[in-house]
């Protein structure tokens, strides 16, 4: 994608980050995910209450894909998040881009970055949850290396979500596992 730039979040960024997070579920998630779950995802109200959320949760890194000035899409990474955690294991909490720049090369930006970092970080292997029926979205992670684990979490608002993972190499390439 020509001229945007992926780089950390600031505290400041954190309410468009939010905004995204609303226009691209209520997008992704029509008729996945029920109505009155997505219906009041983008009220200023619960966007704010989002963000002050995201502020305080200094165990989660932000990454942002800017594209003149505007916030377009993040990725949101950081340890994995189970029961026993894993040392080695990172995890991408989230990656969303608004829906007008979808296939740009703005998710791919802002996965590669977030690989990197988890690399950087000394992670080997990393993984995350997509939701069940999501195929654009688990065709973007198929094609950048991860693969089903199997494994389904059932959440309580009515929809499941399959979990994906990958090797790490240094600076977050595919490695091939034998």
């Amino acid at each position: 994608m020509a001229d945007v730039e992926v780089r950390a979040a600031q505290q400041e960024d954190l309410p468009a980050v939010a905004l995204v997070r609303a226009v691209a579920w209520q997008a992704a998630y029509a008729g996945l995910i029920p109505d009155e779950v997505l219906r009041g995802l983008a009220d200023p109200d619960v966007v704010l209450a989002w963000a002050a959320r995201a502020a305080a949760t200094p165990s989660t890194t932000y990454a942002v894909a800017e594209l003149v000035g505007e916030v377009v899409g993040f990725a949101a990474f950081g340890a994995e998040r189970a029961d026993p955690p894993s040392p080695w294991r990172g995890e991408v909490y989230a990656l969303y881009v608004l829906p007008q720049h979808w296939r740009t090369g703005a998710g791919s930006a802002l996965l590669h970055a977030a690989l990197d970092e988890l690399a950087e970080n000394g992670f080997d292997h990393v993984t995350l949850w997509v939701l069940d029926g999501n195929q654009p979205a688990v065709g973007f992670y198929r094609r950048h290396g991860f693969h089903p684990t199997g494994e389904v979490m059932h959440d309580p608002r009515g929809f499941d979500e399959l979990r994906m993972a990958r090797p790490l190499g240094p600076r977050g390439d595919l490695v091939r596992e034998r």
